[in-house]
């Protein structure tokens, strides 16, 4: 059987006038992409303010209370000052741990209507809040270069959400 092959036209210029790149590119929750993650770098920056605020006016009430019960606390060695100094990064540690743990958002980022989500928009598990724990621990290793670091990055994300794959998204 000696069949000719013809050539088969189909037009689609009439369905689809252009490819839109752009759009596909943009593929996915809108709180991922760049832009909405910068407009709220003022948000996140205001609730870490009150969070640390938080947690320091707590601790001053603990230091004050230590110092008022130390019984030689006019001569204190620079090292006490040291073991406060690591006692305040562990307790700020451990709060916003906690707080990612239980509700995906401090004190500081409900005043703001914040929360961090995974990548689908979920709170976040046990597993993305430890990993978002231990990203606070490395963001604030290096004088804080972690957070900041959310001014300068293209996707406008701190080393904690990207270590835990996370976003903050608006309420």
């Amino acid at each position: 059987m000696d069949r000719k092959s013809r050539p088969t036209i189909i037009s689609i210029g009439n369905a689809q006038s252009a490819l839109n790149f752009e759009e596909a590119e943009r593929e996915g929750p809108m709180f991922t992409h760049p832009d909405y993650q910068r407009d709220l770098l003022k948000s996140r920056a205001l609730a870490a303010i009150t969070d640390t605020g938080i947690v320091a006016g707590i601790y001053v009430l603990f230091i004050v209370t230590t110092l008022s019960e130390m019984p030689n606390s006019d001569n204190l060695h620079r090292a006490v000052f040291g073991i406060y100094g690591v006692g305040f990064v562990i307790l700020l540690s451990i709060y916003f741990l906690l707080f990612m743990l239980s509700a995906s958002q401090t004190p500081g980022m409900k005043k703001q209507d914040l929360m961090v989500v995974n990548a689908r928009g979920d709170p976040l598990d046990p597993r993305e809040a430890v990993l978002r724990g231990l990203g606070y621990l490395i963001s604030l290793a290096p004088a804080l270069m972690g957070f900041l670091w959310a001014f300068i990055d293209p996707e406008h994300l701190t080393w904690a959400d990207k270590v835990s794959g996370t976003y903050l998204k608006r309420l």
